[in-house]
């Protein structure tokens, strides 16, 4: 019986889990313009270029994003250091 009580166990100590993720400035805070939590890093990316997009200045220094993961016990783990984004060319 104690083995399948440990199997168990095994099975839920290793589902899945959702990520979230969420963005930085510059100085690897969270960001206060693009202050979200996002399901994926293309949603976190994504969002960020469109937000850069509308700046007036492309070289604003406010355009250094980076991008964090939130683990399994809750706390924030840098994945993308801040730095320029490539974003689409205006028309």
């Amino acid at each position: 019986m104690q083995a399948i009580g440990s199997t168990a166990r095994y099975r839920k100590a290793y589902q899945p889990i959702e990520r979230s993720y969420r963005l930085i400035d510059g100085s690897c805070q969270p960001h206060c313009q693009l202050d979200a939590e996002y399901s994926s890093l293309d949603d976190a990316i994504a969002d960020a270029i469109a937000w850069i997009g509308d700046l007036s200045e492309p070289d604003h220094p406010a355009s250094l994003i980076g991008v964090e993961v939130c683990s399994s016990n809750g706390d924030w783990r840098t994945c993308r250091v801040p730095g320029p984004l490539l974003c689409p060319l205006p028309r």
